[in-house]
């Protein structure tokens, strides 16, 4: 099990925040400002939905932008922590070579 995750859904939210300022920007131009104020109250909900997200992990969000699509560089970062954590590697490479065999069995 991975300890990265993909966090699409940051980029969702972005893009709902960015969807609802458009939407403001409407509710300006008709001057309805009831529906101006309850935006702004939906528009911060989701700021700060976002911000929780965020700080429930003891790490913040890292961007990777080197090669890859975002399951390789996951499978790299485990592999690479994998002999940080004190993993032999002559040994789990061979409990994957076990693992190989017992599936084609």
């Amino acid at each position: 099990m991975s300890n990265f995750l993909p966090v699409g859904v940051i980029n969702d939210n972005i893009s709902e925040i960015c969807n609802k300022v458009n939407e403001l920007r409407k509710y300006l131009d008709q001057q309805n400002l009831e529906a101006l104020q309850q935006g702004f109250n939906e528009l911060e909900d989701m700021a700060l939905d976002l911000g929780l997200f965020i700080e429930k992990y003891s790490c913040q969000p890292l961007l990777y932008t080197g090669q890859g699509n975002t399951d390789e560089v996951i499978k790299r970062l485990d592999w690479a922590l994998t002999f940080t954590e004190g993993v032999d590697p002559i040994q789990y490479f061979k409990s994957k070579i076990r693992s190989r065999k017992n599936r084609l069995k």
